[in-house]
């Protein structure tokens, strides 16, 4: 008894110590309402149980499995303790196995070691202190300690994990942001040192100009513009009825009809000049012709030389005289040139100032009319006109602005375009990535609702089996009470036998509680693990709507950046539609500089005429010359004279004739310059579209018309040179018959006072012409800057024209792929079969793709609907599943807390055996005795043969009744524990299986859980998702709308007119 008492206390001992080191090992950490006995009498099978019960055991459990309490499952009813993680306790707990890495392992168990030396050294405390502290209480505070300790680690871990998803990403991006923006700073910084450049080059040649166009004629036809820009300002500022309209219209159309005046009379006089240009050729040429008759009659007489080299010097006399006078017809043709432009110029302002009166009469007719039916309206339409009048201003006003802006907006388009480029394709990138993500959620949501139901549904027939399994295990207890208690009879009625099965139902017992341990372990460890398991599933949820959210803002923030450029992409298309009527205004421009070739050509055909003429004048001048050769000789020495004049005069004619030359090479290049130009417009043209067809073949026309004029002012120059050497011929011819002249040189004496005073007379128009000359002249140079600066201007606009041209169509493009895309992608998530409205495409019908692309997203918001309604109805199916498993599990803790009274009221049964064995034991020992001092008396009487044998046989017969007994009951014993063997062997094969079918069940039901849950969280933010993009979407289709609309207004308003309709 002693002994046994002493193997009890060490029992004890140990178990106490298993229960500070392994806290997860016990019945107390369940709820509250399981009512478990103490540890210290449930812990002593641990230490008869052996090697073989163990390793049976371990068989079937795997190794280091993380535990936990039981109570942290109890309290994971709802989804918020779900989502906060439970970590397991003590020092021996296998968690730490679960990490990636050997420093979250050294981290983990020293923190372990730390807690379970808090909870040891509280537990001496409360020792200590006398107050025994339950391992309930003990576990309550290391589980609020790891709690803690968990949730900070957790924290850092998820920040570190989120700023290294993060941070790559960022870095990169911003690194190529600053990449393009220096690149663009750059490219930015040379344009700009270009155009400032050019700008200086452009203002010192403005400048230069000016200073050359400074002239007291000049200065004239300034304030004449500024007179007549004052009155056309005047004309717009008046607003109070058509009469004052009508005033201003006939003093600008007199001020029009008195530059035509004076146009008029500068166009005479360039004519009268270009005549007497062409009379001094005339006489130069008869000039030398008689120097060449005097030079030929003078070589008989020694004055001879003395009259050439005076008429050499007349000649060049005269020909520095014709050089003055083409200076002067040059000066005159650029003065009509300019006064040409400010016609062309005042008349487009009288035209747009009569429309404006026409507009303004109309609209009076109007006000006239519903004045007579109702006075009412008078102050409605005074205040309209000045609205529109004001509203004209403000056009103006915002024309010029645009205008100075354009360069600016061209470049903010370019760099907006590239942004726009990246942002479409990170869009692109994003809405695949959720594509392909809500797809693989969707079919991994379906595999798991199958997976669900057929768990559950392998769950239930499971519970069933087991169920009669724990009706199998409580027959088979009740059996073995039965068994045990007729032992119990039958020991009492033989003593012996009943101690033997008294020691083999107690080593049943230890065997079955032992047993009991091993499963209610295995079940903790299985529970811990799935615990251990939800906690990492709710981390990884956590991790993924961190980075949808993430993916969420960035969809945001590209979604304003497309908005952004949607509007400035609005914004350029109007300027576009503006410089649409730029160009239009500049190839009507192209048009009238096209008729003023035109009028250039029949100016010189018309100056051709004259020169023939001329010739014909020149011939009756010869005739006559030679009717008066008889007069010469009189007037030899005034006539010498006059051929030194003559002469210098041919000399300055021919300076004049090269002059004449270089301005019709100049006159070719320009005409070369404006075929170029017309060229350029040609090929502009032709990008423009159908929209410029019409001016397209005009300018082909003019073209080709400039072509042929090319060709036959070639022809005519061929042929002027041809006459220059037929002249030059019979200038020689001349020079030979002024030698039979000199002859002759008498009778030319009395003509040569005449030919003096038509000297005289030749000399005032010369000085005349050569006055108007210079003033045209000085008007031909300051035409020629403002045609150079327009054709400038033309090229400018033409250029910028085209590039907004070109960014409008890669912009149009851009926004109808877009919506391509988007549609397209609505028709794979929907899966809607090809109908003939669903192949229509925004640029060739806008409405029904609008229409179609509407009903499509309608069917998104149908299906979220249904899938809201699904997901709802498999939550509360798996809710309902889920409180009748827990109702199951609260009834299997129940069952288990019986068995544990079961165990501990066998365990008193035990003890109470234990003391009657020990009696019994007792008792034997004491037959023993009896027996051995029996059978020495029968020695000793056999010995003495005259004893009684009656006696000697008693005992005998007793002593073999002894041995038959203990033969039966040893017998019986080892039946006993043979069926005790099989019965153990089938307990544990049993109880293997349903802990290995606990454990999957458990994972199983945890794992559709997380499934569940993972999968409505997905579904409601897909949802908000769907609906944002929904609601972003229908935006962009009104504001689309909304905006084709205002350009299809905008394009009516700015179509150009027929000629003949009124504006």
């Amino acid at each position: 008894m002693a002994a046994y008492r002493l193997n009890i206390n060490s029992l004890r001992e140990d178990s106490n110590e298993s229960s500070n080191t392994m806290p997860d090992i016990s019945l107390g950490s369940l709820e509250e309402s399981f009512k478990s006995p103490p540890r210290s009498s449930l812990n002593k099978p641990f230490s008869l149980a052996g090697s073989s019960t163990m390793t049976n055991s371990s068989s079937a459990v795997p190794p280091k499995m993380p535990t936990t309490p039981k109570r942290t499952l109890a309290r994971r009813g709802t989804e918020e303790e779900v989502k906060t993680p439970k970590p397991s306790e003590g020092k021996d707990t296998y968690f730490d196995d679960n990490l990636d890495d050997e420093d979250g392992e050294r981290k983990w168990e020293s923190d372990n070691l730390a807690v379970s030396r808090l909870a040891r050294s509280k537990s001496g405390a409360g020792a200590k202190a006398g107050v025994n502290m339950t391992l309930r209480e003990q576990e309550k505070v290391i589980d609020e300690l790891k709690k803690e300790n968990f949730s900070l680690k957790l924290k850092v871990h998820f920040l570190e994990e989120r700023l290294a998803q993060l941070a790559p990403d960022h870095i990169e991006l911003a690194l190529k942001q600053n990449i393009n923006l220096k690149i663009e700073v750059q490219s930015r910084g040379v344009e700009l040192k270009k155009y400032k450049k050019l700008l200086l080059q452009m203002e010192q040649e403005l400048s230069r100009v000016k200073g050359e166009n400074d002239g007291p004629r000049e200065r004239e036809l300034q304030a004449e513009v500024e007179s007549l820009s004052r009155e056309l300002r005047e004309l717009r500022r008046r607003k109070m009825g058509a009469g004052r309209d009508d005033v201003a219209l006939s003093e600008a159309r007199g001020r029009n009809e008195e530059l035509e005046l004076r146009l008029g009379q500068l166009e005479e006089e360039l004519e009268g000049a270009k005549a007497l240009i062409d009379e001094n050729l005339d006489e130069i040429d008869r000039l030398r012709e008689a120097g060449g008759q005097r030079l030929n009659g003078s070589t008989s007489s020694d004055n001879g030389e003395n009259r050439r080299a005076k008429l050499e010097e007349a000649l060049r006399n005269m020909e520095e005289d014709n050089i003055i006078l083409q200076e002067k017809l040059e000066e005159l043709a650029n003065e009509l040139n300019i006064r040409e432009d400010e016609k062309e110029e005042l008349a487009d302002k009288v035209e747009a100032l009569s429309l404006h009166i026409e507009e303004l009469r109309q609209r009076q007719e109007v006000a006239a009319l519903e004045r007579s039916q109702s006075r009412a309206h008078l102050e409605e339409d005074e205040e309209e006109r000045e609205e529109l009048m004001n509203t004209i201003n403000s056009l103006r006003d915002k024309l010029a602005a645009t205008n100075i802006e354009l360069q600016q907006k061209e470049e903010e388009i370019s760099a907006k375009t590239d942004e726009i480029d990246e942002i479409i394709a990170e869009h692109e990138s994003i809405v695949r990535d959720l594509e392909d993500n809500w797809r693989g959620e969707i079919s991994e949501a379906r595999q798991q609702v199958d997976d669900l139901r057929d768990s559950l549904a392998e769950r239930e027939k499971e519970s069933n089996k087991l169920r009669d399994q724990v009706t199998d295990l409580e027959a088979n207890t009740a059996e073995l009470h039965s068994k045990f208690e007729a032992a119990l009879a039958h020991l009492e009625s033989q003593a012996e036998a009943r101690e033997d099965e008294i020691i083999d139902a107690n080593q049943q017992i230890t065997e079955l509680s032992e047993k009991l341990w091993k499963l209610e372990e295995t079940l903790e460890q299985e529970r811990d693990d799935i615990r251990i398991r939800l906690d990492e599933d709710e981390m990884e949820r956590e991790r993924n709507e961190m980075v949808l959210a993430a993916l969420k803002e960035k969809l945001a923030a590209a979604k304003e950046q497309q908005q952004e450029a949607t509007e400035l992409y609005e914004a350029c298309r109007e300027q576009v539609v503006q410089h649409r009527q730029r160009e239009e205004e500049l190839a009507q421009h192209a048009e009238e500089l096209a008729a003023e070739i035109n009028a250039e050509r029949d100016a010189r055909e018309e100056l051709e005429a004259e020169r023939e003429e001329f010739v014909e004048r020149f011939n009756e001048v010869d005739v006559k010359f030679r009717e008066a050769k008889k007069e010469w000789e009189d007037s030899a020495r005034r006539e010498r004279r006059a051929l030194d004049e003559t002469e210098a005069a041919l000399t300055s004619a021919r300076h004049d004739l090269d002059l004449a030359k270089a301005l019709l090479a100049q006159r070719e290049s320009d005409i070369a310059e404006i075929q170029a130009v017309l060229s350029k417009k040609d090929a502009e043209s032709r990008r423009l579209g159908e929209s410029a067809s019409s001016d397209r073949f005009s300018l082909n026309l003019e073209l080709e018309r400039l072509r042929r004029d090319m060709a036959r002012a070639e022809d005519e120059v061929v042929r002027l040179k041809k006459d220059l050497e037929e002249r030059d011929a019979k200038a020689r011819d001349r020079e030979a018959s002024l030698d039979k002249l000199h002859v002759e040189n008498r009778e030319l004496a009395g003509q040569l006072a005449s030919q003096t005073q038509a000297r005289l007379n030749l000399s005032e128009k010369l000085d005349s012409v050569q006055a108007n000359l210079k003033t045209a002249e000085s008007e031909v140079t300051s035409l020629r800057a403002k045609v150079a600066d327009l054709e400038t201007r033309l090229s400018k606009d033409q250029r910028s024209q085209l590039s907004l041209e070109h960014q409008y169509r890669d912009q149009l493009t851009e926004r109808n792929t877009l919506l391509l895309t988007v549609y397209q992608y609505l028709d794979k998530i929907l899966g809607v079969e090809k109908m003939a409205k669903s192949e229509t495409k925004p640029f060739t019908n806008f409405a029904v793709f609008h229409d179609n692309l509407i009903s499509r997203l309608k069917a998104v918001t149908n299906i979220q609907s249904d899938f809201e309604k699904r997901c709802k109805e498999a939550e509360s199916k798996f809710l309902e599943k889920l409180t009748e498993v827990k109702k199951q599990v609260d009834f299997r803790w129940k069952q288990l807390d019986r068995f544990e009274t079961s165990v501990k009221s066998l365990a008193d049964v035990k003890h109470t055996w234990r003391r009657k064995y020990n009696t019994k034991e007792g008792e034997l020992e004491a037959v023993k005795t009896t027996n051995a001092e029996l059978s020495a008396q029968i020695s000793s009487l056999r010995r003495q043969p005259n004893t009684d044998s009656s006696e000697i046989r008693a005992l005998t017969a007793r002593a073999t009744n002894a041995e038959r007994r203990l033969t039966n009951a040893q017998n019986q014993l080892a039946q006993t524990e043979e069926r005790i063997n099989a019965m153990n062997e089938k307990t544990s094969s049993a109880d293997t299986k349903w802990e290995a079918r606990v454990r999957e069940y458990e994972a199983r039901l945890k794992a559709a859980e997380e499934r569940v849950k993972r999968e409505r969280q997905g579904g409601k933010e897909r949802i908000g998702e769907l609906e944002a993009n929904i609601a972003k979407l229908q935006r962009q289709l009104e504001h689309a709308g909304r905006r084709n609309s205002q350009l299809g207004d905008i394009v009516d308003m700015n179509r150009p007119l027929e000629p003949g309709t009124p504006r």
